[in-house]
Parts: C-alpha cells; structure tokens; sequence
C-alpha cells in the first residue's frame, strides 16, 4: 500500500466505521504490514487514540507510538 492509499483508507473510517468495523475489515483484508501501516496512521491520525493502539495489539502490533 502506498502512503496516499493509507491515508485514504484511515480518512475513510473518520465518522464512519466503529472499532468494530476497522477490526474486521484489517483482519480480513489486508497483510500484516499492510495493518501496522494502516493501525500507525490511525493512531496519529485520530490524536493517539487509545482504542486504536488497543486494537493494535490484538493485531501483535506494539511499536504504532513511535511510527509516523
């Protein structure tokens, strides 16, 4: 994925998809670096949201704090 189809993916759930949805479409859609890059966007994107982060680590992701 390039940075301009994360970023339009992220702004895609702004408003419009809950945790939920955001879970489910990242386990089933996309490859594991495909969700840090998606789960590390997120996190900034939305201010460090911390359900982001939580979801994150359902995923085995712990480092989405220092990417940006």
């Amino acid at each position: 994925m390039t940075d301009a189809d994360v970023l339009d993916r992220v702004e895609s759930w702004n408003w419009n998809a809950n945790i939920f949805e955001i879970y489910d479409e990242l386990k089933n859609g996309f490859c594991r670096e495909d969700q840090e890059k998606l789960l590390s966007k997120a996190y900034h994107y939305f201010n460090e949201d911390k359900m982001i982060l939580e979801l994150a680590s359902h995923f085995g992701i712990y480092n989405i704090e220092e990417n940006e």
